[in-house]
């Protein structure tokens, strides 16, 4: 018989929980809270998380287990599994981290998931509030499982928000924030775009073959070594998600990383090791509908759908975070980090590209392992 992995069908606990959160909760009574969910249903984490509305971007209030699967969870979970959850009591995921990637003999494979349960409430203009538990593998969920820890979730969630509010007041009190609307939202030169919108100038970008009059794009889209997309890929990527925020009045940020090697003899030999470490890096720091490119053998770009300038600086500090604990103590290199957003710094993929470019180099000005992150 397999081994269970939930203590369910306890009405004791069920009735402990829930008496343990009533009244006003403190931060450190919501996390003893998560520390008893985590033991007894044998999560690798449980944390209480909250922003204003499921579009902002999910600051944890209070947790117990693995920061680095709560971080997962609270990145991968785009803004539209947010809002997803706001119409149902309850959503369990069987993979939230899984993607396609391609191994070294070019055949695809998925990176290892993770799974959770994840409970919100949500008032509109006022509160979006999370509560996951989650696991580093991936896994299915016994229905009992589900149904008391959504009965928890129901008992729960006033006296959850009273707590949070406490807790978060200096931040609550803010409200949230208006999106900046720049002067000219539009490209700077509309015919450009639409005339040819996947050719931004200055990038290099091949021209496209012509077949029976039909323009052809390139075949290969992957880089050789690290099988993440290549700039060909990258080039028309990026004038797409412009075009879809443009559109439909989303944001859409560009993030550019290089990597300098410390010793260029020793980084030269290892050269491939290093590309695949860092593809590793990015890999575990972005969500899964980020696109990540190598552009060229020492510069990555990674578009950012549905992401503001107020949330590349989160994305910045996870890759340095992952980079620490992919590349171990003794680095063979550093990195550099720029960002910038459509539309608040640019009216179009070609000046996000330039802008980003610009900010890189002033990056590097700056020292190793070091980000210019406009706001």
């Amino acid at each position: 018989m397999s081994e269970r992995f939930f203590v369910i069908g306890d009405p004791a606990l069920t009735e402990k929980l829930i008496n343990q959160l009533q009244g006003r909760p403190t931060q450190a009574t919501l996390a003893a809270c998560c520390a008893e969910i985590s033991k007894s249903f044998k999560f690798d984490c449980v944390f209480v998380a909250h922003s204003n509305s499921p579009e902002a971007m999910l600051e944890p209030v209070a947790f117990d287990g693995k920061e680095e699967v709560m971080d997962a969870c609270l990145y991968r979970l785009g803004v539209e599994e947010r809002v997803a959850l706001t119409k149902i009591v309850l959503k369990n995921y069987s993979d939230i981290t899984g993607k396609p990637v391609f191994n070294k003999a070019g055949s695809l494979r998925i990176q290892k998931p993770s799974s959770g349960l994840f409970f919100a409430l949500y008032k509109i203009r006022q509160d979006y509030l999370l509560l996951g538990c989650a696991h580093q593998d991936s896994r299915a969920y016994d229905q009992e499982l589900l149904s008391e820890l959504a009965n928890v979730w129901k008992s729960w969630q006033e006296d959850l928000l009273a707590g949070v509010h406490h807790i978060m007041r200096p931040v609550k009190n803010e409200g949230p924030s208006a999106p900046s609307r720049p002067a000219s939202t539009g490209p700077a030169n509309l015919s450009d775009i639409e005339s040819n919108p996947f050719s931004p100038p200055k990038m290099d970008q091949p021209k496209p073959k012509d077949l029976d009059g039909k323009h052809m794009r390139p075949v290969v889209l992957v880089d050789e070594v690290t099988r993440l997309f290549n700039k060909d890929y990258f080039e028309e990527c990026l004038a797409i998600e412009v075009e879809r925020a443009k559109r439909y009045s989303r944001h859409v940020s560009l993030l550019f990383l290089s990597v300098t090697p410390l010793d260029p003899v020793t980084a030269k030999a290892n050269e491939n090791a290093i590309a695949n470490q860092i593809a590793e890096i990015l890999f575990k720091s972005l969500r899964r509908v980020d696109i990540i490119c190598r552009l060229e053998k020492n510069k990555y770009g990674i578009i950012l759908p549905d992401t503001d300038n107020n949330t590349y600086g989160i994305i910045a500090k996870r890759v340095f975070k992952f980079f620490k604990l992919v590349m171990g103590e003794t680095q063979p290199v550093f990195l550099n980090i720029s960002a910038s957003t459509y539309p608040k710094h640019a009216g179009n993929h070609i000046l996000l590209f330039e802008n980003t470019d610009k900010l890189l180099l002033q990056a590097q000005e700056v020292g190793p392992n070091k980000a210019v992150l406009p706001e």
